[in-house]
């Protein structure tokens, strides 16, 4: 199987996932319609935005996280965790995103 064929990592979010999996600052990356999905929690907000750097594909769940923004861990692009939109180059092309506040669910 090559890479391109795996099944994308982590949970479905389609389905939805419980708030308290995602702890206040933390992360968790899963996939939608076949897409990796980066989830971010910030205070009582939750983030959704596409997983894979628009630069040369670079995992953002392995970056380093700054308030509401996220920095590729391989050229350091930067993009704002609530809009996608890039913040700084090298990139120009924003995340996609969606509204995850609609997506979770409570524990219970």
């Amino acid at each position: 199987m090559s890479q391109d064929d795996k099944p994308p990592a982590g949970p479905d979010l389609t389905l939805g996932t419980a708030l308290s999996a995602l702890a206040d600052g933390g992360t968790l990356l899963g996939h939608a319609h076949g897409e990796a999905v980066l989830l971010a929690r910030r205070g009582a907000d939750v983030f959704a935005i596409g997983a894979t750097c628009t630069h040369y594909g670079g995992p953002l769940a392995e970056g380093l996280f700054s308030g509401d923004t996220v920095r590729c861990p391989w050229h350091h692009a930067c993009f704002d965790l609530r809009t996608g939109a890039p913040v700084r180059a090298p990139e120009s092309l924003p995340r996609s995103r969606a509204p995850a506040a609609s997506k979770t669910r409570s524990a219970g």
